[in-house]
């Protein structure tokens, strides 16, 4: 059993790299625009490893009914990295990071992006989640 997951995630490795290839090359050649880019999302890492991740880094429970202020933070980075990194849609995103309605999830991104844009703690936090992403997709991309 072992060994056909190991089979099974080097022909996915094998498949995402003819993808990329095969991307580059059309967007070479013009029939694509290269802001089309195949890898928009993180393709290695499920949506509950994201929460997991951005939970850690902001030692919340982001699944908890609570309205403290720092468990809002982390639940609306959590909105944010999984609509960044991840093909869901709004309603997916919301029993992830414990919310009832798309549109709580969509006010939340909104909301990170702000803060982001303005709050240096918090744009520190989220630079250190997507770093620890990038990191994870070059380490599963290059083994």
């Amino acid at each position: 059993m072992e060994q056909l997951h190991k089979d099974l995630i080097q022909c996915y490795k094998n498949q995402l790299h003819g993808m990329r290839v095969f991307h580059k090359t059309l967007s070479q050649i013009g029939i694509i625009q290269n802001d089309l880019i195949i890898e928009k999302g993180s393709t290695t890492i499920m949506a509950p490893k994201l929460v997991e991740l951005v939970s850690d880094v902001f030692d919340e429970d982001i699944s908890v009914k609570s309205r403290r202020s720092a468990v809002v933070f982390a639940r609306k980075a959590a909105t944010y990295i999984l609509k960044k990194y991840t093909h869901l849609s709004l309603k997916e995103i919301a029993p992830y990071v414990g919310v009832n309605d798309h549109t709580t999830v969509l006010y939340n991104i909104k909301t990170a992006i702000n803060l982001m844009e303005t709050e240096d703690w918090y744009r520190l936090k989220m630079e250190e989640i997507e770093k620890s992403i990038q990191e994870y997709n070059i380490f599963v991309t290059k083994n």
